[in-house]
């Protein structure tokens, strides 16, 4: 995942020591894990349809303003299994606000490349990494904007909850 290689940047260009190292990646690590078993939950829970359903089938929901387009497909592949909320968002979520938390001055400060389109990206703020991540997901054709929007959500209050409860400094 992009994200692991970002945090390794992360500690090596701060500086960080084995002891706040380990507590960067234990707190994120954690929060991310508690972020997609709430998101797996709520997805299995509540079951609903992707874009490419209801785009396509538009014409079966009851509604007679709407109609389907059946040759319409997102930009990348549907996963198989239900939208809401965003499992991808929810680790956003969590991974940019325990960051932020992390870091003295607020900020993110992660330098993630994607691996599918070779691109870097530098976010400072984790608004602006929500936000990407929020649109991108909509975008690509495979969310739709509540299920990235309720993720992000989810996972700022899964990081706030994790650093209130567990992973306070000691000195």
């Amino acid at each position: 995942m992009p994200y692991q290689a970002a945090l390794r940047d992360l500690v090596t260009r701060q500086g960080l020591d084995i002891s706040d190292s380990a507590r960067l990646f234990a707190a994120v690590e954690t929060s991310l894990a508690d972020a997609i078993i709430a998101a797996w939950d709520g997805k299995f829970f509540y079951g609903w349809w992707r874009p490419i359903t209801a785009i396509q089938g538009a014409d079966t929901d009851g509604n007679p303003n709407t109609a389907g387009v059946p040759g319409w497909t997102p930009l990348i592949p549907t996963p198989p299994y239900p939208d809401w909320p965003s499992g991808l968002s929810s680790v956003t979520g969590a991974l940019s606000t325990t960051l932020s938390r992390l870091n003295p001055n607020g900020q993110v400060d992660l330098i993630i490349t994607s691996t599918a389109a070779a691109e870097t990206r530098h976010y400072l703020t984790a608004a602006a990494m929500q936000q990407d991540v929020i649109n991108a997901r909509v975008w690509s054709g495979i969310h739709f904007r509540t299920a990235d929007e309720v993720g992000v959500a989810t996972g700022i209050k899964v990081g706030n909850w994790a650093l209130d409860h567990y992973f306070a400094p000691t000195r």
